[in-house]
């Protein structure tokens, strides 16, 4: 006879389903948001600028790793964002062969205007919820970070 030892999942458990069934949900809302103001930016593009509005003068690799995708791909991506203005390439006085990256003026206000306009958006999607929910939503965020903020690289 074939025995299971099934437990109840436990609360981390329980708790991880719910992030992977809500973060699709949230990441969609941001997506669309993100593409109807000014300039249509991608989210991974937002990533770069957010990227590089923390970490001015980040090289090519770094800005992948992050991104989590090749150093082609996000050549690629890095072209069009220079192309349109948002992001300039310099070489590295130290070492010739590689690009230090960082936001133009313009790339800094396109990167503030999307983000004011799609969290002035995600602020109005949260206004149904009551103050007491808001705060326990703050403080399960900021456990959540907590969390997490190790185990990201920056």
């Amino acid at each position: 006879m074939l025995t299971t030892d099934r437990h109840p999942p436990s609360l981390s458990d329980q708790c991880a389903a719910q992030i992977m069934h809500v973060i699709p949900w949230v990441t969609r809302f941001l997506r669309s948001e993100i593409r109807y103001h000014g300039q249509p930016l991608s989210l991974s593009q937002l990533r770069v600028l957010s990227y590089l509005e923390r970490n001015p003068q980040s090289s090519l690799s770094s800005v992948a790793e992050y991104l989590d995708v090749t150093r082609p791909t996000m050549s690629a991506m890095i072209d069009r964002l220079v192309q349109r203005g948002l992001v300039d390439r310099a070489e590295d006085p130290q070492e010739r062969r590689r690009l230090l990256l960082c936001l133009t003026s313009e790339g800094m206000q396109q990167f503030q205007q999307v983000t004011a306009a799609t969290c002035a958006r995600v602020a109005d999607q949260l206004a149904q919820l009551t103050d007491p929910q808001l705060e326990q939503l703050a403080q399960g965020l900021s456990l959540l970070g907590e969390a997490f903020q190790d185990a990201q690289t920056l």
